[in-house]
């Protein structure tokens, strides 16, 4: 006992002879140190810092490291908890046979130090191999230019090693007190332990049901993106509730059912198979939620990540149709400012426009009146609450920016709305209009007002000046918003129409003046999208390696539980085309029924999400429900696989 290398080397056996357990165990350890490192990593990096768009892509990769940090102290625990509650009998019989339990302690601390040491060096090992591959991949999604180098983060290393450090010796606690507080007989004959059959708890089953129908019931009555983003989190609580409620009490009353079908119960390969779960149901229960909402969190995580990012086109051409708009304000200034003349901006751009060699395939202004105003009836007013964006343009300055030639009388308007059911006939303020056609699409400008469910947007264009001068004059609201706009699409690189857009900046005179690049914003945009799907991989793949891992003790679990059970099957007669079959009966149950759950609560959380994506520009719903049918599907593949690869180290068990 007194040897210093006894428990050292008793230790190391003791892990080498559960390698079914440790393995998978460490495995994850490693993954998430791993993932920590390379997050950490591009947090940190050089190389990040000194690209476009570095802030965007570090507070993701930093909001990564706190997520991964997070989920790695739950997953540790789960899986520490899994292999010592399958040593328990191991470690009473050492007692039994003379070890005291600080001895126990002691190999604990040495079992616990090399679990310690090979998943920090593994997981660092292998995060910094992969680290430039992972840069390289965010850089690709982001477009933005490729760096050459390798770096290894010490910054990085110091986190990691912290992070894991302070969480092995948290196992190790939970260790110890576990056991201190057991007896030495409780520990030996822990495995034969049965459970007793679990009573319906319909008080479980409703809160359930009232828990996961209000998550629902707030996806589906959510209308405004804003609203939806107050309200996500509480549905996401209110869904997680009512999964574990019903997970633990449903599937015990959906199980008795079964049983009290006799056309189903009373056959062989569901016979046991039932009954068997439904003994075991309480235990099951806590594992089955996990799967559900660890599968849930890998369709949400990635669907939105990927629609994001393929919508990035989409976005660009909503919010930016022209590669350069100059948008001088001629409003919300002092008296003490003088801005310079709209026809003096006109003829500096088309200097710089001239002096950069460059040609422009569309090249227009037009002036802009824009407010938020309130409508009730069919009057347009501001006494009321402003809830529609208003915005006038003249019948000249339209045909300019179109090449469509339109003539208006006094009382005409051509009509854009979105949000609103304008009549034919309406009022702004005390005037009358009549709507002479109706517009299928806005006036394209860059940065068009965000339109909510509970807002609008109307644009009007009116005969001349003098109706939009006499508009403006309305009694009530002082003054509109006033712009004078230059659109146009030039020829040339990327590069090149960018360098334009700084030139045109920095060379047109006085203030209220800003440019608008399509080419500026397309870095930024990708730059922020890209990151997002980046990390929603890197996520997907955290909760689906966690899925995997519960799975994989779920089913080592059931099989040892269920060993000694069937082989008295065997010996009462049952034969062994009959257990195949209820053992595929039982683990199609355990299985599928989260993944099912999984796809529900991701159908039923589409109508809130589409609202969030909103947010980011992306308006096509359709899109989004193409990412997310996919990715079920995807999803399904790699379940069914690590189902198949689960369910064969089960059979082998009981086999």
């Amino acid at each position: 006992m007194r040897k210093s290398g006894f428990f050292p080397r008793l230790a190391l056996v003791n892990l080498l002879r559960n390698g079914r357990y440790y393995g998978p165990y460490l495995l994850s350890c490693g993954s998430t140190a791993a993932m920590f490192y390379i997050l950490r990593y591009l947090t940190v990096s050089d190389i990040v810092a000194s690209v476009r768009g570095a802030g965007y892509l570090q507070s993701l990769m930093y909001l990564g490291c706190i997520v991964v940090a997070l989920f790695s102290a739950v997953l540790l625990l789960y899986a520490n908890s899994f292999v010592m509650k399958r040593r328990q009998r191991e470690l009473g019989l050492y007692n039994i046979l003379g070890l005291e339990k600080r001895h126990i302690a002691l190999l604990c601390f040495w079992e616990t130090l090399y679990c310690a040491l090979a998943a920090i060096l593994g997981g660092l090992a292998v995060g910094i191999l992969f680290s430039k591959l992972t840069l390289l991949l965010l850089l690709q999604l982001s477009r933005l230019p490729v760096e050459f180098g390798f770096e290894i983060s010490v910054e990085g290393m110091v986190s990691t090693t912290s992070l894991f450090t302070v969480l092995f010796a948290l196992t190790l606690v939970c260790n110890l007190v576990r056991i201190g507080r057991a007896r030495p007989v409780e520990l030996l004959h822990s495995e034969s332990a049965g459970e007793r059959e679990p009573k319906t708890r319909r008080l479980l089953v409703v809160l359930g049901l009232l828990t996961m129908g209000g998550g629902y019931f707030l996806s589906w009555k959510v209308q405004q993106p804003l609203e939806a983003l107050a309200f996500f989190f509480l549905a996401v609580v209110l869904v997680m509730i009512g999964t574990y409620c019903l997970f633990t009490a449903g599937s015990v009353a959906v199980l008795k059912a079964l049983r009290s079908n006799p056309g189903y119960y009373y056959q062989t390969r569901h016979f046991t198979a039932v009954a068997g779960l439904l003994h075991r149901m309480k235990q099951n229960a806590v594992g089955l939620a996990n799967i559900c909402i660890l599968s849930t969190m890998v369709l949400v995580t990635v669907s939105t990540t990927v629609s994001l990012y393929q919508s990035c086109e989409e976005t660009l051409n909503q919010m930016f149709p022209f590669d350069i708009q100059v948008v001088q304000s001629l409003s919300g200034y002092g008296e003490d400012v003088v801005l310079p003349a709209s026809e003096e901006v006109r003829a500096k751009v088309e200097e710089n426009l001239a002096a950069s060699g460059r040609t422009a395939s569309h090249f227009g202004w037009l002036n802009l009146a824009e407010d938020w105003c309130g409508y009730s009836g069919n009057t347009f007013q501001w006494e009321t609450d402003p809830k529609v964006h208003l915005q006038l343009v003249t019948a000249e300055d339209y045909t300019r920016c179109t090449d469509q030639e339109i003539t208006l009388e006094a009382g005409q308007v051509l009509a854009y709305t979105e949000g609103l059911d304008l009549p034919d006939t309406f009022y702004i303020g005390s005037l009358p209009f009549r709507i002479a056609q109706r517009l299928e699409t806005d006036l394209p400008m860059n940065g068009s007002a965000f339109v909510t469910n509970e807002t609008a947007s109307v644009t009007l264009v009116v005969a001349d000046r003098a109706v939009l001068d006499e508009i403006m004059a309305q009694p009530g609201r002082d003054v509109f918003s006033k712009q004078f706009l230059i659109q146009m699409n030039v020829d040339g690189t990327d590069e090149e129409k960018r360098s334009l857009a700084w030139d045109i900046l920095s060379g047109v005179p006085g203030e209220g003046v800003a440019v608008n690049s399509r080419q500026d914003n397309t870095l930024d945009l990708y730059t922020m999208y890209g990151g997002f799907l980046f990390l929603g991989i890197f996520l997907g793949l955290l909760f689906l390696l966690a899925t995997a891992l519960i799975i994989y003790y779920k089913q080592i679990s059931e099989g040892y539980e269920d060993q000694r059970r069937y082989r008295i099957l065997r010996q009462g007669g049952m034969t062994d085309r009959e257990i195949r079959a209820s053992i595929q009966t039982q683990i199609l149950l355990v299985f599928f029924l989260p993944l099912c759950m999984a796809g529900i609560h991701t159908a039923a959380a589409y109508p809130m999400v589409s609202k969030l994506l909103k947010l980011f520009q992306l308006t096509s719903t359709g899109r989004y429900a193409l990412c997310a049918a996919g990715t079920l599907a995807v999803f399904c593949a790699v379940y069914a696989l690590v189902y198949g690869l689960t369910a064969r180290a089960y059979r082998r068990i009981v086999a």
